[in-house]
């Protein structure tokens, strides 16, 4: 599974609920879809939720694979229910928004703030658990994410919106979606120009490759770190995460180099306890 932006939408009143849809069943479906993400959105921002958007066509065999294994699973039902709003959106008949979100191939789920803003999505069959895995990791209130979505609609450069919305997608347990708005933001003026900024910002997206188990991309991030930002009261962390990625990547000589390293310049840090701990696990 592929989560990306991996990462991680309530009835308006006055709006009709369309169950119009049916892949393979000719009875309503528990799931309430929307046919239009106009309809979707307009719910969604009603009541701070998330949206998930289900690409399909009637062709197409996995999606209904989806249709009768996963959205009749009780507890798919009752998270999609309770947490988010759903619209199902034909491939053949939505060229616009199938580029908008880069459809290759369906089924092709995107999870969006409830103005549409993509935060992860995953192309293929997902089983109920996965699904209700990722949808669980979604907050109930995305109140913060359509804030900084609508300071990101005015000014998409806006550094402070794409950190924040960085910041929430870590937080979320997103690390995909949470580094690509960290990279937008790294490429900002502001983080150009503010070596903390920039440190705080590096530090995270290493953060963030460890905990998908990414040394390869975890590794040259920390090591610029080290490189870039050598008097840090951080380094001791970029010599941990650094030694973290070259275990991830089979190369314990190096990490065990780099751990007595810490351990021997600083030995009193909390990256410190931790090498001693990450040692004895060799």
């Amino acid at each position: 599974m592929r989560l990306r932006k991996t990462l991680l939408n309530q009835t308006v009143l006055g709006l009709t609920l369309l169950f119009g849809i049916s892949l393979g069943s000719a009875e309503a479906e528990p799931i309430r879809w929307y046919t239009t993400l106009q309809q979707a959105t307009a719910a969604a921002q009603g009541a701070n939720k998330p949206i998930m958007i289900e690409f399909w066509a009637d062709w197409c065999s996995p999606c209904k694979v989806m249709e009768t294994e996963v959205y009749t699973d009780p507890g798919v039902v009752a998270v999609l229910t309770q947490k988010m709003i759903t619209v199902r959106l034909n491939f053949d008949n939505q060229k616009e928004l199938v580029r908008r979100y880069n459809v290759e191939a369906i089924p092709h789920l995107v999870f969006t703030d409830s103005y549409g803003l993509e935060l992860l999505y995953h192309r293929g069959i997902l089983g109920a658990k996965d699904l209700t895995a990722v949808i669980q990791a979604l907050p109930r209130d995305i109140s913060e994410f359509n804030r900084l979505d609508r300071i990101l609609q005015k000014d998409n450069d806006n550094f402070e919106a794409l950190e924040g919305m960085a910041s929430l997608l870590r937080t979320a347990g997103l690390y995909i979606s949470s580094n690509e708005f960290y990279e937008k933001a790294l490429k900002r003026d502001e983080a150009k120009k503010n070596s903390k900024l920039r440190e705080a910002v590096l530090f995270r997206m290493g953060l963030n490759f460890l905990e998908l188990k990414d040394g390869k991309h975890a590794a040259p991030i920390f090591d610029r770190c080290m490189k870039e930002f050598s008097k840090s009261e951080d380094r001791p962390n970029f010599l941990f995460g650094l030694s973290q990625a070259y275990v991830l990547m089979e190369k314990k000589v190096d990490a065990r180099k780099l751990l007595d390293s810490l351990i021997a310049t600083f030995p009193q840090s909390e990256a410190a306890r931790k090498a001693r701990q990450a040692l004895q696990a060799f």
